[in-house]
């Protein structure tokens, strides 16, 4: 709470309320750059805390230890600056892109028709503390979600003529990187894989479906920060932190023009961006739907007669960061 700006004499007890020094107090342990005032504080209206020579109670009206900053998304590399009195970041949440989901795949004559695969869910975090130095350097970037996968016949990736197998992209990691020290050190939420197919031709074999992986965590040098409490009066805790879901895979269904649903995509860390939903075989067939944000898999698609083969794959649903900066005392 910041000390007030005018008024009546400030006392000892008003300042070392606000700058947590344990007494007995002497005004020399409040220049700024010590253990008790961090180095270039200062009032509401720019004026500098001394850092030695003439000091004085009134340097301290209108100053405070630190308030924590208000939620934020943004984004640079590096371009986020960690103030001046913040000792930690706190993440509010933290999720990767989520994989794009496989289209499905109907055959001239093969035996059989296959699903499309869904792509993963992305890893994320939530109310976690890491340590930071004022004055570093962030690089905070978000992962995109994947792109849904076509197979070869469609892209012509290989020259191979009716050939059903792909790759739908992988979602991006979402992460925070300092930059300036010895070692670059990574905060990070994984996005998901994106689903694949391998084989699969016009006359058969029947392809092979692989389900996006989940996205994780991964390790991190950060320290994290699990007791104490921030200047605003907030309980610091573990927060949690996990992987995304598996998106699904249906497989392939038996005999030449079956029917078959698309698989549904993986959903992100504590089910908060939900995967897609498979495409409908149904009819004239649906496409695999788009995974929410954050972090949700894309859905795969369907097979059926009525739309030429396959259904298209959904894509991932995109990663987020929500970030505070807070002082733990």
């Amino acid at each position: 709470m910041t000390i007030k700006a005018a008024g009546a004499s400030l006392s000892f007890t008003e300042i070392e309320a606000e700058w947590d020094n344990a007494s007995p107090f002497s005004l020399s342990e409040f220049y700024s750059g010590t253990s008790t005032v961090f180095s270039g504080a200062a009032d509401g209206d720019g004026n500098a805390i001394p850092s030695s020579g003439a000091i004085s109670f009134s340097d301290f009206y209108d100053t405070t230890y630190f308030q924590t900053t208000s939620a934020s998304s943004a984004t640079g590399n590096p371009a986020v600056t960690v103030p001046n009195g913040a000792n930690a970041i706190f993440i509010v949440s933290m999720f990767g892109g989520g994989g794009g989901g496989f289209k499905g795949q109907a055959y001239t004559k093969a035996g059989g028709e296959s699903a499309g695969a869904g792509g993963g869910g992305a890893g994320g975090r939530l109310g976690q503390y890491f340590t930071v130095t004022p004055g570093d350097q962030l690089s905070v970037v978000i992962g995109a979600g994947g792109a849904a996968g076509v197979d070869d016949t469609e892209n012509n990736t290989d020259g191979t003529q009716f050939n059903h197998a792909g790759s739908a992209g992988n979602g991006g990691d979402t992460t925070i990187i300092v930059f300036g020290g010895a070692t670059n050190n990574n905060i990070t939420a994984g996005g998901g894989g994106g689903a694949s197919a391998a084989g699969g031709f016009a006359r058969g074999p029947l392809r092979s479906n692989t389900a996006g992986s989940a996205g994780g965590i991964g390790s991190t040098a950060f320290t994290q920060v699990t007791s104490g409490t921030t200047t605003s009066g907030v309980s610091v805790s573990a927060g949690s932190a996990g992987s995304g879901d598996v998106g699904g895979n249906a497989g392939n269904c038996g005999g030449d023009n079956c029917r078959i649903d698309g698989s549904a995509g993986g959903d992100s860390f504590n089910d908060n961006g939900a995967g897609g939903t498979g495409g409908s075989s149904s009819g004239n067939g649906t496409a695999g739907t788009a995974g929410a944000a954050p972090g949700g898999g894309g859905a795969g698609g369907s097979a059926q007669l009525n739309n030429g083969g396959g259904s298209a794959g959904g894509a991932g649903g995109a990663g987020s960061i929500s970030y505070q900066f807070v002082r733990i005392v």
